[in-house]
């Protein structure tokens, strides 16, 4: 929500902000693979370079996706998320 947001009041182009979230999901996810699994920064950049050459064909199809086609009523992982932030043992700590 806040992306989207920020790209209306920058005025950016809906084809562009999607591809910018995009990226910045595909980024998130890769750095978080680098650090849970032994998958190292050169896989993690490759990945990367891979999922980007990619990610301007995934914002055409996502914007032309009607919005009843899209959702993101995910109860059982809202309540995961919940009950990660009280467990013992954490992965990544801030």
């Amino acid at each position: 929500m806040a992306w989207s947001c920020a790209a209306a009041a920058w005025s950016v182009p809906a084809h562009d902000a999607i591809g910018g979230y995009l990226w910045a999901w595909a980024e998130n996810q890769v750095m978080a693979a680098v650090k849970a699994v032994p998958l190292g920064q050169t896989a993690g950049q490759r990945m990367l370079l891979a999922l980007g050459e990619r990610i301007p064909q995934f914002a055409s199809a996502a914007a032309c996706c009607p919005l009843d086609a899209t959702a993101n009523f995910l109860p059982a992982f809202s309540i995961a998320s919940s009950r990660h932030e009280t467990q013992y043992t954490r992965l990544f700590r801030s």
